[in-house]
C-alpha cells in the first residue's frame, strides 16, 4: 500500500479546495466553466441596473452574461464599454443589437439579443449595436404624471366649487337663494301665462291660418305645375332682350364705322386735291384767282352805287344821263377823289 506523506495529502486538499472554489465562484456567477463562450463588446451611454453576471437573453432564453463594465477610454465616463460572454454555439449576425431591458415592475435588467437579417456572420471579440428600452417604471409615470396633473386641476377646481357653495349657503346667500328660486317660480308663472294666450290665440286664429296656408299651397302648387312655361317665358324674354340689345349694338356700331371710312375717304380726297373742297385747299392759284375775282366784284358794286345812273338809265332821246354820270367820273378821277 502506497503511503502518502502530509505535505502531499495538505497540498492535494488545497488544490481540490482551490479548485472547487474556483467551480463555486464561476457557478454562482452563472459561468459554466466547461463550457467555452465568444467574447462580445458593447458600448452604451448608460448601464443603469447592468451588474457583472447580468443575463445576455435572445428571445428569452439565457445565451451569456455579462463579464466586465467599464470606461472605453480612461477617466471619460460619458462612454461604457460592456464585455459579454455568450455561448459559441450562438452565431450572431452582423447589425446584431443588445439592448438593456427591465422584466419585472421591481426594476431587474437583463440584455436582450436581437439578431439582425445580415447572412454574415459576427466572430468573436466583435462589437454589438447598443440600445436601450425604456424601463418600465418610467413608462408607468409617464403614464401616471398626466392623470396625477388632471386629478389636481380637478381637485382645485372641486374646491372652488365648494368654495362657492360655502359661499351660497351663508345667511345672506341663503337669502339669495330663496329670492332667486321666487323669480324663477315668477318667470315659470309668466311663460305659462304667454303660453296659454298663444293657445287661445292659435284656437281664435285656426280657420284663418288654415286658409292662408291653403293659398300658400295652391301658389306653389300652380307654380310647380307652370314651371316649365314659366322657364319658357323667362328664355323667350332674355333671348328677346338680348337680340334687341345685340342689333342696336351692332346697328350703331355698324354706322359709326361707316361713318368714319366715309370721313376718312373724304380728308383722303380733300389731301389728294380731289373735288371742289380738294382744289380750294390745295390749289393757291384757284384761291388767287378767287380774291382777285372778289376784289373786283367788290369795287364794280361801289361803282354802281356811285354812279348808277351809268349802268340803270334808260331814255328815248339817247342816253344823256349817263354822258353826265361819265363826265362826273372823269372829273371824280381827276380830283382824285376815293371811290365810297
Amino acid at each position: 500500500m502506497i503511503k502518502f506523506s502530509k505535505e502531499t495529502k495538505v497540498g492535494v486538499f488545497a488544490f481540490l479546495g482551490i479548485a472547487v472554489f474556483i467551480l463555486g465562484y464561476n457557478f454562482l456567477r452563472g459561468r459554466n466553466f466547461f463550457e467555452s463562450y465568444n467574447t462580445y463588446y458593447i458600448v452604451y451611454k448608460n448601464v443603469d441596473g447592468i451588474v457583472k453576471s447580468t443575463q445576455v437573453t435572445i428571445n428569452g432564453m439565457k445565451i451569456g452574461q455579462v463579464d466586465e463594465i467599464g470606461m472605453l477610454r480612461k477617466g471619460d465616463a460619458r462612454n461604457l464599454l460592456v464585455t459579454l460572454l455568450v455561448d459559441n454555439k450562438i452565431n450572431l449576425p452582423k447589425g446584431t443589437i443588445a439592448t438593456i431591458m427591465s422584466t419585472d415592475l421591481l426594476g431587474t435588467k437583463v440584455i436582450a439579443i436581437t439578431p439582425s437579417s445580415n447572412s454574415e456572420m459576427m466572430g468573436n471579440k466583435d462589437t454589438l449595436l447598443a440600445g436601450v428600452e425604456e424601463s418600465l417604471q418610467s413608462t408607468i409615470q409617464k403614464m401616471v404624471s398626466p392623470i396625477k396633473e388632471k386629478s389636481e386641476k380637478v381637485l382645485m377646481t372641486l374646491d372652488r366649487v365648494l368654495q362657492g357653495m360655502d359661499d351660497i349657503f351663508d345667511s345672506t346667500g341663503t337669502q339669495k337663494l330663496t329670492d332667486g328660486i321666487n323669480d324663477f317660480s315668477g318667470t315659470l308663472h309668466y311663460l305659462r301665462s304667454v303660453s296659454e294666450r298663444m293657445d287661445q290665440l292659435t284656437i281664435e286664429e285656426n280657420d284663418r291660418l288654415k286658409n292662408v296656408f291653403v293659398n300658400v299651397e295652391s301658389i306653389v302648387q300652380n307654380l310647380r305645375n307652370n314651371n316649365d312655361l314659366i322657364t319658357a317665358s323667362l328664355k323667350n324674354i332674355s333671348k328677346i332682350t338680348d337680340s334687341i340689345a345685340a342689333s342696336n349694338l351692332t346697328q350703331t356700331i355698324n354706322n359709326i364705322g361707316k361713318v368714319m371710312e366715309d370721313f376718312s375717304i373724304t380728308l383722303e380726297k380733300i389731301n389728294k386735291g380731289e373735288g371742289t373742297l380738294g382744289k380750294l385747299a390745295n390749289d393757291s392759284l384757284l384761291y388767287t384767282n378767287l380774291t382777285r375775282s372778289s376784289a373786283e366784284l367788290n369795287l364794280l358794286l361801289k361803282d354802281m352805287q356811285n354812279y348808277p345812273g351809268r349802268y340803270f338809265s334808260v331814255s328815248v332821246f339817247g342816253n344823256s344821263r349817263a354822258k353826265q354820270e361819265d363826265k362826273k367820273r372823269e372829273e371824280d378821277s381827276k380830283n382824285n377823289k376815293p371811290i365810297k
